[in-house]
């Protein structure tokens, strides 16, 4: 009805100068956004904390990559059981595995191969990635070597307990005089009194030296000048007495075995019944040898003699 409507017609050339307000008013609106994001104080905050957090999520990224190449994610091994090797034959067995050995600790098990492994952690057939350690504890490549403890005058059944706690063994029982019945008056090994201290081999078999009480026949006090704590006591049983009080003149401290014998009670040379006790003094300096005790020592016989 209305007919064909020319919109050229109607704004003839001005269509081109509306084009070119619209491009005008998209520039003016450009430009003033683009100065808003220079000048706004707001878009800056809002622009360093984007790139703060793309710098972040960056810096996990690299992070995860490193620890990844680092852990050797992805790759594990099984653990293999190693009780019972040596330790060159676990060392080859890891190697092959990517794994290698550390060893925190050693023990002695004298029923248990020497040098072999005892225990292992991570345990066999555990999990793990490649390049760790497996830690290891070995059984020692040497007998052990223990102290003996002074157990004289103990009873027999103490002594015996003390020792194979130890990791000693007790043979026969030797008996002899002494007024001490049950009590222990020396240690032998091998047919030799060895004084306390001495270190022996672990599983070493020794004989407990045993008082029987006083006997009726007689026996000669040895010489015991001259000689140490240990001398004296193992020259005292081959002739069948005991050593009795020891006397030091100074504290001997942690150097005994440098004292010697200097006075002795009775003296040498005297009769005794078998199994007495003879007391002994010890020091460190030698002038005392020379020094006459003999009749200090009848006196003091003759005292006890009167009472």
């Amino acid at each position: 009805m209305f007919g064909h409507f020319n919109f050229n017609r109607l704004f003839g050339d001005d269509r081109y100068s509306v084009k070119i307000q619209y491009i005008h008013f998209i520039n003016i609106n450009f430009m003033g956004l683009k100065k808003f994001w220079k000048e706004n104080s707001m878009v800056f905050v809002l622009k360093t904390a984007v790139g703060a957090a793309l710098l972040f999520v960056a810096f996990a990224w690299i992070t995860l990559i490193v620890i990844d190449l680092y852990t050797h994610h992805g790759e594990s091994e099984i653990v293999p059981n190693l009780k019972g090797l040596y330790l060159d034959e676990a060392t080859a067995m890891l190697q092959n595995r990517g794994l290698f050995p550390v060893i925190i600790d050693s023990i002695y098990d004298r029923k248990l191969k020497f040098g072999a492994i005892v225990e292992q952690t991570p345990k066999p057939n555990s999990t793990v990635k490649r390049n760790r350690p497996v830690y290891l504890i070995i059984n020692s490549n040497q007998i052990r070597q223990i102290p003996l403890p002074d157990v004289n005058d103990m009873s027999y059944r103490q002594a015996d307990a003390i020792l194979r706690s130890l990791g000693f063994t007790t043979g026969n029982i030797e008996y002899r005089p002494s007024e001490y019945r049950d009590l222990v008056v020396a240690v032998k090994f091998r047919g030799a009194t060895v004084p306390s201290g001495t270190r022996l081999t672990e599983g070493s078999e020794v004989v407990l030296v045993v008082g029987s009480g006083l006997s009726e026949g007689e026996s000669f006090v040895p010489n015991l000048k001259g000689l140490s704590l240990s001398e004296a006591r193992a020259l005292a049983i081959d002739y069948q007495c005991v050593i009795g009080a020891t006397e030091f003149d100074t504290p001997p401290a942690e150097h005994e075995a440098e004292y010697f014998v200097y006075r002795q009670r009775p003296q040498a040379e005297s009769k005794i019944t078998k199994g007495s006790r003879v007391d002994i003094w010890l020091t460190t300096n030698p002038s005392l040898l020379d020094k006459n005790f003999d009749s200090q020592d009848n006196d003091s016989q003759e005292v006890e003699t009167f009472f």
